[in-house]
């Protein structure tokens, strides 16, 4: 897409940009730079966008149909020609409106769904005590669990890492979120800098304490615990994974004797 960047003088830092903010409003990679294809060159055939994108014509079809649903793109006629057309960028103001309607109604039925699906679930007994989630997804999925915790929340683990890949201003919110919820934290990070410093220079609003480990490599995987869990995060050739376990006898051995011998030998 560097073409397309290079004629609208847009810069990769803000192709990142507009990737991210139209992730939230669940588009693809894909269906992003299909979208800046046709605002930057207007209405197109299917042929013409994945030539211009150099992408097979099956897969920018599959695409374009999913940005029409999104409100995206729209169909126009030229004789017998079907073209695409890219909307307005104002357009988003209109998407935006209609999250916000979804999520005002989520939050009006949340209690009431909860209480059904309560109704419904299998005994605690007999639920797995493991779980696996992938992602950036996944990882944020994990760290909104740990909002219900009722005792301190641990963590070792590199967070200058884990917020260039979550984006620190995800992260930073979490931070405030996380004590709003009035739960205290003791972090073990292995540097005080970036995201770390700026983070423990809020120890007291956000609740923090923190120690510093020193490591000769870098932290590629981290332990965090909550309540009687104990979550393994892994980030390895360009894949976060986060695999919980739930267990009070692991989760008391890990907060009690593992956690507190590294606290003991970390430095403030």
């Amino acid at each position: 897409m560097f073409y397309i960047i290079a004629m609208s003088g847009i810069t990769k830092a803000e192709e990142r940009f507009i990737k991210e903010q139209l992730g939230l409003y669940q588009c693809s990679d894909r269906e992003v730079e299909i979208y800046l294809a046709a605002l930057s060159s207007g209405p197109s055939s299917i042929q013409q966008l994945a030539v211009r994108l150099g992408q097979n014509r099956i897969t920018v079809h599959s695409a374009t149909a999913q940005l029409v649903k999104k409100g995206l793109l729209y169909e126009s006629r030229k004789g017998k020609r079907r073209l695409l057309v890219a909307e307005e960028p104002h357009a988003l103001d209109r998407l935006l409106k209609i999250k916000e309607a979804d999520l005002d109604t989520a939050k009006a039925n949340l209690g009431y769904v909860v209480k059904l699906l309560h109704r419904i679930q299998t005994p605690s007994g007999d639920r797995p005590d493991v779980q696996f989630y992938e992602g950036k997804d996944g990882f944020k999925r994990m760290l909104e669990l740990t909002l219900s915790s009722k005792n301190d929340f641990l963590g070792l683990i590199n967070v200058e890492l884990f917020s260039k890949h979550l984006t620190p201003e995800y992260l930073e919110n979490y931070f405030v979120r996380r004590a709003a919820h009035g739960i205290r934290s003791r972090l073990i990070w292995p540097k005080r800098e970036g995201f770390a410093a700026k983070m423990a220079a809020r120890s007291a609003e956000l609740k923090l304490q923190v120690k510093f480990l020193a490591a000769d490599s870098l932290w590629t995987s981290g332990v965090i615990s909550w309540n009687d869990c104990v979550s393994l995060k892994s980030f390895s050739d360009g894949q976060i994974t986060c695999t919980i376990i739930q267990n009070r006898d692991i989760a008391d051995f890990y907060r009690n004797v593992i956690f507190e011998a590294l606290w003991h030998l970390a430095r403030p």
